[in-house]
């Protein structure tokens, strides 16, 4: 099943400590690319939380937002940091004297310090929030994936329809190219027995160097390599696994195969074919640029 990587999903729950919100935007990238915003009572999480999204959004850039707004006051624990404020206190000592203006420090200089303050949740309130944001964290993803899903099933239809008509024009071109290499085979031999018409050459080595000339332009190989690409590539759509690397290998191959044809083609038609099939590998290649 082909899945974009473009996502979007946001789960807000209502708890004692407030509102936990998480936002989660993914679009596509090469890798893995994720970055999270988070309050401060989260951040011992950030490696678990970074786990949990790369283990279920294996490419694209990913960023997730997670806050936790109006949390009432009586459930927050405000500590003083004392090991803290003695270091604070001994450097401001060690300036003061340093300057030849010694000093006693007070209350209000440590105040200069926000930091000597901590605010903590008791640790029976931070398990259950933690449980919570997993809890949340699961649900998000459900409907970025959800929504991946819908994306990449818009995008399978339109990749299918730029393939099908790389394979019609591809039926096409191995038609015209072989009609065009017999035509090409006659008209090389005619010009070969009307030049050695006087020097007595045996007809079948005539035929020989046609058939070498005519080879020159042979593009069945081609031909055939392009068609087992295009079944390769079909196969993608209901894979299992992250196809848009491989898609995006396939359509270099294919656009190698192609233009082959058109460099070995002396055909009009099948120049103006050649350029009608590197359109749609192209469109197809932008469209793969999203697929995980």
């Amino acid at each position: 099943m082909i899945r974009s990587m473009t996502g979007f999903g946001k789960v807000e729950r209502n708890l004692e400590q407030g509102t936990l919100s998480v936002e989660v935007r993914s679009v596509n990238s090469r890798y893995f690319d994720f970055s999270a915003r988070f309050p401060e009572i989260f951040e011992n999480l950030e490696e678990e939380i970074k786990r949990r999204f790369s283990s279920r959004l294996t490419r694209g850039r990913v960023k997730v937002f997670i806050t936790l707004n109006g949390a009432p006051d009586e459930k927050k624990h405000i500590q003083l940091n004392r090991e803290l404020v003695e270091r604070y206190r001994t450097l401001l000592q060690e300036a003061s004297e340093s300057l030849g203006s010694p000093e006693v420090v007070t209350l209000n200089h440590l105040l200069n310090f926000p930091d000597i303050f901590e605010v903590k949740a008791p640790e029976n309130e931070t398990k259950a929030l933690q449980t919570e944001l997993f809890q949340a964290i699961e649900e998000v993803l459900g409907e970025v994936l959800k929504m991946q899903d819908a994306e990449g099933a818009h995008l399978a239809a339109e990749i299918k329809s730029h393939l099908d008509l790389v394979h019609d024009v591809a039926v096409q071109v191995q038609q015209i190219s072989m009609e065009n290499k017999q035509a090409y085979f006659e008209k090389v031999k005619e010009k070969l027995l009307l030049l050695t018409g006087d020097l007595n050459i045996d007809e079948s080595r005539v035929i020989q160097e046609a058939a070498i000339f005519s080879k020159k332009i042979d593009i069945t190989e081609e031909c055939e390599r392009l068609d087992s690409h295009i079944k390769q590539f079909r196969t993608y759509y209901d894979s299992p696994e992250p196809v848009g690397k491989r898609m995006t290998f396939l359509i270099q191959e294919m656009n190698r195969e192609i233009s082959t044809i058109g460099a070995k083609s002396e055909n009009a038609t099948v120049s103006h074919h050649v350029v009608e099939v590197k359109n749609e590998l192209e469109k197809i290649r932008e469209q793969a640029q999203n697929i995980l």
